[in-house]
């Protein structure tokens, strides 16, 4: 089967494709092979789960974090200034398609559970609620962590779970990062009952992700717009040259620092030119 990230097309026969997908999923854990193969990314993922011994029984977790952990978590992330462009671009679709929107960190730990009230109730079931962990080694293949796995979008149908609580859903994710480093911040998803399964989602929470990646640059900008002016009294004082950067390193106001090379949204080790580091 293709190897993209969408784990159907227009055309495909759900039915008849999620029962294909059932018996791959017993063939693999029974030793055998499959009449045909599972996309490579469903495959390297239930070759991780095997390997760490996880088991497809798996279905209850740990109880999730207490509130205020996950609130402490929700304020030092950095997701949570850019919230409002991800509500807006997903909360709403999430609702009117059976969906719910999640936020998780970088580690897995869920930060926000937003969207449709009946599938949340669903989702209580298998434990998928703040402050609970969703990475591979805790719940199987899941798209939240297998795309932390393999640092990429991820959308998954029915039995390319590897827990069996979780086949009768779908969940399409992809990872978000910071502009200015790259830095893996933590993944957006969209889960659903496996029948809403589109591969317009995959695209959907790209778009979403691209535009809350533009609202962190945005807020970087601004920073150092603010810490410019805090500055420029200071820097109107003094006839040599500064270099006025923030605590991340990245240039405010050069004032002909750095032999002239550094420029407003430089970092102060880079010689090129600002913008987002990806």
């Amino acid at each position: 089967m293709d190897d993209g990230v969408c784990a159907v097309t227009r055309s495909t026969d759900l039915r008849q494709h999620a029962r294909w997908l059932h018996q791959a999923h017993d063939a693999r854990l029974s030793g055998g092979r499959p009449t045909a193969e599972v996309r490579r990314v469903v495959a390297r993922s239930w070759d991780r789960m095997l390997a760490l011994g996880v088991t497809p029984e798996v279905r209850s977790l740990p109880d999730p974090a207490a509130p205020e952990v996950v609130e402490r978590r929700r304020a030092e992330s950095p997701i949570a200034g850019v919230m409002p462009q991800l509500r807006a671009s997903l909360t709403a679709v999430a609702e009117d398609a059976e969906h719910i929107m999640v936020i998780t960190a970088a580690d897995g730990f869920v930060l926000w559970r937003e969207g449709s009230a009946r599938v949340g109730r669903l989702a209580e079931g298998l434990g998928f609620s703040p402050g609970a962990d969703w990475t591979e080694e805790s719940v199987g293949t899941n798209a939240i962590g297998t795309a932390l796995a393999e640092h990429a979008s991820v959308q998954l149908f029915s039995a390319e779970h590897f827990a069996r609580a979780q086949h009768p859903w779908t969940c399409t994710a992809s990872p978000i990062h910071d502009p200015r480093t790259g830095e893996l911040l933590g993944v957006v998803d969209l889960s659903g009952p496996a029948p809403t399964v589109h591969p317009t989602t995959v695209a959907l929470v790209h778009t979403a992700v691209r535009l809350a990646e533009s609202g962190l640059w945005a807020q970087h900008e601004q920073r150092l717009d603010s810490l410019r002016a805090v500055a420029a009294p200071l820097l109107a004082r003094r006839s040599g040259p500064a270099l006025v950067v923030d605590d991340h390193g990245w240039v405010a106001d050069p004032r002909a620092g750095r032999q002239g090379r550094a420029h407003p949204g430089h970092h102060a080790d880079q010689e090129d030119g600002g913008g987002p580091h990806r």
